[in-house]
């Protein structure tokens, strides 16, 4: 009989780092069998929402793996989208998607070895995806600046337009 590491690693939230890996390893070795409510439960406790049966710690959330967990997934699932809506969770599988087995033996590694989610062997694993930098929306700045303080507009206008002499200055 196998152990549904998920269950305890849910009810175990206070050691819940420990267990991380291997939790996200069974529910991946189930996803792959066809058994989905490991991975649905997996995915519904680091969202901060209930699901089946499984119980957490009174007082415990695990969104803190939410991220990880979108790592480890983005790797070693491909081509599917989970949803959860109105209490029931659905899995859409494209049609060459499915389990990846190399994410699966990243995870399986990470587990035997027993490493942190802040270890570079889950870094090197599943690294953390590229985000590019924000451009700056400044219209929308000066309307949330104006909103807060409507009063202070014209010294933050005037406080700006010195600062942009000495930057001339110091060109």
């Amino acid at each position: 009989m196998n152990t549904d590491h998920v269950k305890n690693w849910v009810s175990n939230a206070r050691g819940a780092e420990y267990g991380f890996f291997k939790a996200v390893q069974y529910a991946l070795e189930q996803f792959g069998e066809k058994n989905n409510l490991p991975m649905y439960a997996l995915i519904a406790f680091t969202n901060g929402k209930k699901y089946g049966g499984y119980k957490i710690e009174n007082g415990y959330s695990l969104k803190q793996f939410s991220a990880p967990l979108r790592r480890i997934l983005n790797v070693a699932l491909s081509d599917v989208t989970f949803t959860f809506k109105d209490g029931k969770a659905g899995v859409v599988v494209g049609e060459n998607g499915g389990l990846n087995r190399e994410g699966l033996e990243k995870v399986s590694m990470l587990a035997a070895s027993k490493s942190a989610l802040r270890s570079t062997a889950f870094d090197n694993a599943f690294p953390k995806p590229e985000v590019a930098p924000k451009a700056k929306d400044y219209p929308a700045w000066a309307e949330r600046q104006q909103k807060s303080d409507p009063n202070g507009l014209e010294a933050m206008i005037a406080a700006l337009q010195a600062l942009r002499g000495v930057l001339k200055v110091a060109a």
